[in-house]
């Protein structure tokens, strides 16, 4: 590898270190990343023009790092890599690291807008019922719990299909976000993509509660403060409402990843995270026009 680096990018660093899919290295006391990339390769002009709006609005993320060849792919032992400068990689993010992604208003999505969310967990719910048919009898903890799961994703699904759509304002947002993420994955442009700005907040959220976080307070002062429309409200909602915390699981336990008790202690807090979902359902009805959904009455 560092033979590559050294062709690849005239960078000569004394020594390389790996963890999973990157490795990193220091050159002149920067910090670099040589990170895999597994995506469709067409995406990456997209999501390097993303990354040089964002610079030029004057806010962080990590640079991309153009080859010998002016490339962004470099193609080592037959797999793809991004070269990044990581300045910032090690502290542990806060709500407050997050809400300034939102104020990255994108005037171009550059092709990486997200905010479907209707049809994706659509197809997403549809094949994951299909695997489960396939599958499921491998897991049984997940198979007793995949119903409860599966009605919550077809709620949200059919709330945001409920919700008037309205033009809603596109900032940068990330794939994932979750409460022990660092600063080396809330700036990498590779997890960025267009979103309305309550995606990762909410995302935010509900990893916080399921690692066992109390997040009345904090969640109460964002929703008094945020000023959001009442799309984005309702939006919120159903984001809150779906599963994500539990797929993302399920699907490291198909792909043996992670063992079947990872979910154990999701499911035990079914229950207060309902608690949750109805705080902010019975909020919603004392100034908005709210969907009803039975459950949460």
């Amino acid at each position: 590898m560092k033979n590559a680096i050294n062709y690849y990018y005239n960078l000569f660093p004394k020594d390389i270190s790996q963890n999973k899919d990157e490795y990193y290295f220091f050159v002149d006391n920067i910090r670099y990343s040589l990170i895999k990339y597994e995506d469709d390769p067409k995406n990456v002009k997209n999501i390097y023009d993303m990354h040089i709006d964002i610079l030029k609005k004057g806010m962080y993320v990590h640079p991309i790092i153009l080859n010998k060849d002016g490339q962004i792919l470099t193609t080592i032992n037959n797999n793809n890599y991004i070269l990044l400068q990581t300045i910032y990689y090690d502290f542990k993010i806060t709500i407050n690291d997050i809400m300034s992604f939102s104020n990255i208003i994108l005037e171009d999505d550059h092709g990486l807008n997200r905010n479907n969310w209707g049809d994706l967990w659509s197809q997403k719910n549809d094949h994951l019922e299909y695997q489960i048919s396939m599958l499921g009898i491998k897991h049984p903890i997940i198979r007793d719990s995949f119903s409860y799961f599966i009605g919550l994703g077809e709620t949200a699904i059919q709330l945001v299909n409920s919700i008037e759509k309205t033009k809603a304002i596109k900032v940068c947002s990330h794939k994932r976000i979750r409460k022990q993420t660092k600063a080396l994955e809330l700036y990498n442009p590779l997890n960025l993509i267009a979103d309305i700005q309550v995606r990762d907040i909410a995302e935010y959220f509900k990893h916080s509660f399921f690692k066992g976080e109390n997040i009345q307070e904090e969640l109460t002062l964002y929703l008094n403060t945020a000023k959001l429309s009442s799309y984005e409200y309702l939006m919120f909602l159903a984001r809150m409402i779906y599963p994500t915390y539990y797929f993302d699981i399920y699907e490291e336990i198909i792909a043996e990843k992670k063992a079947d008790e990872e979910l154990s202690e999701i499911i035990n807090k079914t229950s207060a995270y309902e608690q949750i979902i109805k705080s902010i359902y019975h909020y919603y009805k004392s100034f908005l026009v709210v969907p009803q959904i039975e459950w949460l009455e």
